[in-house]
């Protein structure tokens, strides 16, 4: 998930098409699900989808999936808060803090 998102806040959805193969976009949208971020799944989910259906060169399609995107997971802010939430229900899926 957060290459994914890195990728895409970064580089826009070209970034993440160009430098993740199909496995690592599925594995991206499995986590935003497990971090109950559904929308963010779908979007990348159809991001993976895309691979297959849209060409590089079209603009457009970049656009709308940049403003789903940000409707979405509108920046790092999100991710935090769901990652807080998750460790706060389940805390025995993460490691011990050190210290």
């Amino acid at each position: 998930m957060l290459l994914v998102h890195g990728l895409v806040m970064n580089g826009g959805p070209w970034g993440a098409i160009e430098s993740c193969d199909g496995d690592e976009l599925s594995a991206a949208a499995a986590g935003y699900r497990y971090f109950g971020l559904e929308t963010g799944a779908d979007l990348i989910d159809r991001l993976a989808a895309a691979l297959i259906d849209v060409p590089v060169d079209d603009g457009k399609f970049e656009a709308e999936w940049n403003d789903a995107y940000s409707g979405a997971v509108s920046g790092d802010d999100v991710l935090v808060v769901a990652f807080e939430a998750r460790h706060r229900d389940v805390p025995e899926d993460f490691a011990p803090r050190d210290g």
